[in-house]
């Protein structure tokens, strides 16, 4: 069954191009990423794990997706199709994660760290 707010690919951009001004941010103010800007967008998915925690990095692998993440704690009803609470990650921190050892994304302490990112980005805009 189709979603009544699906992510269309004006929306997939939008978020994708956020992440990723983000991402080229952090690497910026960075003292401990041995990579180059360019060196670490070659190698890596966009993925805003890394950004929010520090124990992810190194960890980026697969294709990046966009995650949906609520504002709070609900059961059945996903998060609604916008900036406000989409957000990119790559496989590695997502359920194919699971697979490799672990599965970044569903942690509370994670998703604490997703949803103070998310609303950063919102003040920012």
């Amino acid at each position: 069954m189709a979603h009544k707010d699906p992510v269309s690919p004006e929306l997939v951009k939008v978020v994708l191009a956020r992440d990723t001004r983000e991402t080229i941010r952090w690497l910026h103010e960075a003292k401990s990423v041995p990579l180059t800007i360019h060196q670490w967008l070659w190698r890596n998915p966009v993925c805003v794990a890394p950004l929010v925690d520090p124990g992810a990095v190194g960890e980026c692998w697969g294709r990046t997706t966009l995650e949906h993440v609520k504002d709070e704690l609900r059961m059945a009803k996903r998060a609604d199709s916008d900036p406000d609470h989409l957000v990119s990650l790559c496989q590695g921190h997502t359920e194919d994660g699971r697979k490799a050892g672990r599965q970044w994304n569903t942690t509370k302490e994670h998703r604490v760290l997703i949803r103070e990112y998310l609303r950063l980005m919102k003040q920012r805009a």
